[in-house]
């Protein structure tokens, strides 16, 4: 009980959070589940931001609870030798100092920053405990339908938090794809509404079951809707990925030659995701595209070229610093077809310089390893090796000091520091206790002797006394005729 509604209140205030700050500057990804017969209302926070489609599945009621019987196991890290895909090096501990131990730990065990759903159409409680640490990530639970006994959702996050590394693809082989339809109805604009029976005539004699829509909103004033234009993008954050659209989109294209080069560090690659395509086909009497897109490296090598719609987003990877795309249309005037949407971004995370006492040992796409020389270590742990994760938005988990420093002194100086605190906090304790053992025992001796001095004082003025009393008494008796005194004469 504690728990959910722990969940319930982590998951309203990243709402509220989400809602108040909005996500300016960032490409929003939405995901949202219904029933088939819900009229699904896409909608973009911001005037100035369009839709795109990215997913969307049609899954009977059937197929959607076998689907979510079966279990996935997340992707594992790459490490440096191909025969180890399936398990990871991990540093661990101060006892084993640069040594590495052998374990079978996933991505999904070392980092919570990016979160992600087991199962697209399913809900599952261990992707709720990652949102905690997303504070751009909103969350919201419908009431299950009545007639489909789902659990609705809708998911929203910024692009860069998609988790791609950890991901896994649900398995659609009984599912029917949607894109093509909902693009062609919602693609391009700010906001629509899509009602499968309605808009998807064929659906009407399918059997009840799941439709799951998955879509972007990105800025249209950010976006690159000017032909030949060259973009450099930068190594993480908003500005290491965006959109291209060909002019007039999604109401028509021009028939003319558009290029953009796009240039990323060169540590990194470019990912290019075809997320529209709507040109000219091609016609009877024809035997190859007028109209098509194309992308190419550095080296004129043509990676993907075409003219027909992708059913799902195309992605290509390119394995060089830069890439152009081209959308080269020989049609007349405006042709009245959408035109191209596409979507890239930097992969890859640029190599952070070891110390300067120091050397990195190796590095693939997912791990790095560093370590000080003999003898050194770093001054934040104390330990000579570091492993740092490269994370989806290409940031590394952990920093890495610009120098190490010898062990020794390390140890010499927190004995040090210890034994300064130690010396601070005791020096009043050894004050009191010589105050108590040795100052008041001396005083106590000395109140004695002077008090014994003074009794023996008393003691000898008191006897002085007397004698001087007796002696004046002996002096007043009259002397006999022989000069001696005579008690007998005495008055």
């Amino acid at each position: 009980m504690l728990k959910a509604f722990r969940t319930r209140c982590v998951l309203g205030l990243t709402c509220l959070a989400l809602c108040l700050g909005g996500t300016i500057g960032l490409i929003e990804i939405v995901e949202e589940q219904r029933c088939h017969d819900y009229e699904f209302r896409l909608t973009c926070r911001d005037l100035d931001t369009h839709i795109a489609i990215l997913e969307a599945w049609y899954t009977s009621i059937e197929e959607y609870r076998s689907s979510n019987d079966t279990s996935r196991p997340a992707k594992l890290i790459r490490t440096e030798n191909d025969s180890e895909l399936d398990q990871v090096y991990v540093y661990s501990s101060p006892e084993h100092n640069g040594v590495y131990q052998l374990t079978n730990h996933s991505i999904e065990n070392v980092t919570s920053s990016n979160s992600s759903f087991e199962t697209v159409f399913g809900v599952n409680n261990s992707w709720i405990n990652d949102t905690f640490e997303n504070i751009d990530m909103s969350v919201e639970f419908i009431n299950t339908s009545e007639v489909c006994g789902i659990v609705n959702f809708v998911r929203s996050y910024a692009s860069w938090h998609e988790g791609d590394k950890r991901r896994v693809p649900a398995a659609r082989v009984s599912s029917v794809n949607l894109r093509a339809p909902l693009s062609y109805r919602c693609t391009g604009v700010n906001h629509c509404s899509f009602v499968l029976a309605e808009d998807y005539p064929p659906s009407r004699s399918w059997s009840p079951g799941v439709v799951f829509v998955k879509y972007a909103c990105f800025d249209d004033l950010l976006s690159i809707h000017y032909c030949n234009r060259e973009v450099f993008l930068s190594e993480t954050g908003p500005e290491s990925e965006g959109y291209i659209r060909t002019p007039g989109y999604p109401n028509f294209y021009v028939g003319e030659e558009c290029r953009w080069k796009l240039r990323v560090n060169l540590e990194q690659k470019i990912r290019i995701t075809l997320l529209d395509v709507s040109l000219r086909s091609i016609g009877p009497f024809e035997e190859e595209c007028i109209d098509f897109v194309s992308v190419v490296d550095t080296n004129g090598n043509i990676l993907f070229s075409t003219c027909e719609q992708v059913d799902l987003p195309r992605q290509i990877t390119t394995a060089m610093d830069s890439v152009e795309i081209v959308v080269q249309a020989k049609s007349k005037g405006a042709y009245p077809k959408r035109g191209v949407l596409l979507h890239y971004k930097s992969i890859g995370c640029v190599t952070l310089p070891p110390p300067s006492n120091g050397y990195l040992v190796y590095r693939n796409a997912d791990v790095a390893h560093y370590m000080c020389n003999v003898n050194l270590v770093f001054e934040d742990t104390g330990q000579r090796a570091r492993v740092i994760w490269c994370y989806d938005d290409n940031s590394w988990n952990d920093t890495i000091p610009t120098f190490c420093i010898d062990e020794a002194t390390l140890r010499v100086a927190g004995d040090n520091s210890s034994g300064g605190t130690d010396k601070d906090t005791k020096l009043p304790h050894n004050e009191a206790n010589m105050i108590v053992d040795i100052v008041i025992p001396s005083l106590l001796i000395a109140a004695l002797f002077i008090g014994n001095a003074f009794i023996v004082l008393i003691i000898y003025k008191y006897r002085k006394r007397k004698n001087d009393d007796l002696e004046d008494e002996f002096n007043t008796i009259p002397l006999s005729a022989n000069g001696l005194h005579n008690a007998g004469n005495a008055v």
